[in-house]
């Protein structure tokens, strides 16, 4: 997610500085995990400024830190957000994922005529804490077909038995009609959310997720009753 910050112009420029992924995930055994910065103007320097916020959007720097905090980024050049973990990374649960947010906001050198209205940039994207209990044996891996779906009178209840947090982008039937109104929802680790369905009769569909490289694949399910899993690998094809 990228939030436009107004300084003082109209519309949002495009040069600027821009992160090269949408999720970041650093495991218990990386020493630091990076994102790539880019700054998109070819002859513009701008700053970044980089930090980390917890799951409610709280400013921290403990237990996960950004490094270099501020760094500049000359035009068409490259730079990088380094998130290292601090000695309190031992207190977060050992048998499921945490969630923080990467922020990244550029800032635009002084503009040289007074009276101008800028615009800057700021990336937000989830930042996710793997302990080593949790840490998937194969690169690629999908646990995301462990999600159920319940219905009950226009509403589904989807309930994530995973250690990781799953995003959830849509539900289609095979006709291509989405029988979801939301943009997106994310579901903790051994929760479950509940929201409303355009189809209350809904006996297959494909849900579309978030996978660790910000790739949007899609599960098939099938309902039996009102409960809905996903079919087996052999039949996703």
């Amino acid at each position: 997610m990228a939030a436009c910050v107004l300084s003082m112009v109209g519309g949002c420029a495009q040069a600027g500085v821009s992160l090269d992924r949408t999720r970041l995930i650093i495991t218990e055994k990386d020493a630091s995990s990076s994102a790539n910065l880019s700054n998109t103007s070819p002859d513009i320097p701008f700053l970044a400024q980089s930090w980390v916020e917890d799951e409610k959007g709280n400013k921290i720097t403990s237990p996960l830190i950004v490094l270099p905090p501020l760094q500049r980024i000359n035009g068409g050049q490259k730079g990088i957000a380094r998130v290292t973990k601090t000695a309190d990374i031992d207190k977060l649960p050992k048998d499921r994922e945490s969630l923080f947010y990467l922020n990244v906001r550029e800032i635009p050198p002084k503009p040289e005529k007074p009276n101008t209205l800028q615009l800057a940039m700021q990336s937000r994207i989830k930042l996710f804490y793997r302990p080593a209990s949790v840490i998937p044996k194969m690169k690629g891996e999908i646990w995301q077909d462990q999600v159920v779906f319940h219905k009950n009178a226009g509403q589904m209840t989807a309930q994530n038995p995973t250690p990781y947090y799953v995003t959830i982008l849509n539900l289609t039937k095979d006709d291509g009609q989405k029988i979801t109104r939301f943009p997106g929802i994310m579901i903790a680790p051994r929760s479950s959310q509940q929201f409303a369905i355009t189809d209350p009769n809904v006996s297959q569909f494909s849900m579309m997720f978030v996978n660790d490289y910000g790739g949007h694949p899609a599960l098939k399910y099938r309902c039996d009753g009102n409960t809905c899993k996903a079919l087996p690998a052999a039949q996703q094809g």
